[in-house]
C-alpha cells in the first residue's frame, strides 16, 4: 500500500507543513498542474494505492481523523494481516513492539510493520505502533 498527497509547485514552500516530522511522500506538480487535475485532487487530499499501486481511495484531511485514516489503511491489507502485528500472533502489544525494535536495529524489513508505507523501517513505524496499542 502506498499513501502519497500531491501538492502544487506553486505552494512547494508550504509543503514542510505536509513533510515536517511525516514521512507522507509529497508529489510536486508543476504548472499547469496536470497531475492534480487527473487525480482530482483538493488541497490536504491523500491517495491510496494498493500493493499493486492502483487506485483504492482518496480523502482529505482538513479535519483530520485519525480512524479514517487507520480504517483505510486497515482495507488495504490482506485481511490476514493485522497492520503493526510483527510476531503474527494476532494481537498487538508489546511483543509486537519489541519485534519491530529488533527489526528496525537489525536493518530488517517487514511490510506489515511498515505502518506509515514509507518503504522503510524505522522509529516513525515503531512510534505509530505504540500509538496504536494505546489508543
Amino acid at each position: 500500500m502506498k499513501i502519497f498527497a500531491i501538492g502544487k509547485s506553486q505552494y512547494n514552500s508550504s509543503n514542510s507543513n505536509w513533510t515536517n516530522g511525516n514521512s507522507i511522500p509529497v508529489m510536486v506538480d508543476l504548472s499547469p498542474y496536470n497531475t492534480w487535475s487527473n487525480w482530482g485532487a483538493e488541497q490536504r487530499d491523500l491517495f491510496f494505492l494498493d500493493a499493486d499501486g492502483n487506485y483504492h481511495t482518496d480523502f482529505n484531511i482538513t479535519t483530520w481523523n485519525y480512524n479514517q485514516v487507520y480504517n483505510t489503511i486497515l482495507d488495504l491489507l490482506p485481511e490476514d494481516a493485522l497492520a503493526g502485528d510483527t510476531n503474527g500472533d494476532g494481537i498487538l502489544n508489546v511483543l509486537d513492539v519489541v519485534a519491530m525494535v529488533n527489526l528496525v536495529l537489525s536493518g530488517g524489513y517487514d511490510e506489515i510493520a511498515d505502518l506509515n508505507s514509507d518503504g522503510t523501517l524505522n522509529v516513525l513505524d515503531v512510534v505509530l505502533l505504540v500509538g496504536i496499542i494505546l489508543g
